[in-house]
């Protein structure tokens, strides 16, 4: 259709004279073109388009998309949360393990204290006990060796007479005479009046127990010992000193003069016997209440003053 258009008025000659004149020339033509052109509005698109369908779907598998990822956050979070729960309970119960071994290594520190005080006086309790032992055990060696002494000094001058059969009803007058008549065998001369004491020791009943007599000096009962050495020297088994020699009646029986020694003493000699028939020593005798050892005629006697002396003594073949 075509487009109408107005005639313009006439101008006024005065006015026709006239020049207008704009500075922007472009912008006016525009705006009169603009004036003259009808503005029309754009035409929206159904939402039934494809475009729009596509935009829908693309919408739509993005909110399904990002729920997904939400989804899968918030699964992991709340598993992350289980697991720091966990790892904090955890903690905690350490830390309560720690506060219960650190107050057990507390108890046991101070256990161990008390014992190391109890152990340090203990110590010295046993210390202190120690040292007393060691001053009472010299205290005693030395009442023992007085008393060893004292012994020794009551029997100095008596001597035992063994294997004396012991009779009925024996008085104080039978031992006597028993002890004379042996000193007179040996050519010594000992009288009542020499005898300070005599009697027999304790036994068993029915037993030979031997006598015990006690000079009035130490030099007469060394002479009896003496003598009865002499008398038996080089005599044989039979011949040695016995009951017939002194007149006693029955069986004939040796009879036996040495030292009246205390009861360790008479141990220590019969071990010393013992010790001389197994190893080759030819002599063993007690004298003045001291025990000797003699390997060979002619050789130095040892003094046996104990058990360890023995063991200490060289073994002859």
């Amino acid at each position: 259709m075509p487009r109408m258009q107005r005639s313009p008025p006439a101008a006024s000659g005065e006015s026709a004279q006239r020049a207008i004149s704009s500075p922007d020339i472009c912008s006016i033509g525009a705006e009169v073109e603009q004036t003259n052109v009808t503005a029309r509005t754009k035409r929206l698109r159904p939402d039934f388009s494809p475009e729009q369908q596509k935009l829908s779907q693309t919408n739509s598998s993005f909110e399904s998309f990002e729920n997904k990822i939400m989804n899968m956050l918030t699964t992991w979070k709340r598993e992350q949360d289980v697991v720091l729960n966990k790892i904090t309970s955890d903690i905690n119960e350490v830390k309560a393990q720690n506060r219960e071994i650190q107050k057990t290594n507390i108890e046991i520190e101070k256990s161990i204290e008390f014992m190391n005080q109890a152990y340090e006086t203990m110590k010295n309790t046993v210390e202190k006990l120690e040292k007393e032992r060691v001053e009472q055990r010299i205290y005693i060696t030395e009442l023992e060796k007085k008393v060893f002494d004292l012994q020794q000094y009551s029997r100095s001058s008596s001597f035992e007479i063994r294997n004396i059969p012991q009779t009925e009803k024996e008085s104080i007058d039978d031992l006597t005479s028993i002890v004379v008549q042996t000193c007179n065998k040996l050519d010594v001369s000992v009288k009542r009046a020499d005898l300070r004491d005599i009697y027999r020791m304790p036994g068993k009943k029915g037993s030979n127990r031997p006598i015990v007599a006690e000079l009035v000096t130490v030099s007469q009962k060394n002479q009896v010992l003496q003598a009865a050495r002499r008398f038996n020297n080089g005599r044989s088994t039979i011949e040695k000193l016995n009951t017939k020699h002194i007149g006693l009646s029955g069986d004939t029986k040796p009879i036996y003069v040495g030292d009246h020694l205390s009861s360790s003493l008479r141990q220590l000699f019969f071990e010393a016997r013992k010790y001389a028939n197994d190893n080759n020593y030819r002599f063993c005798w007690s004298q003045n209440n001291k025990i000797f050892l003699r390997q060979h005629e002619g050789m130095p006697s040892i003094t046996i003053k104990s058990l360890a002396c023995l063991n200490n003594l060289p073994k002859l073949q």
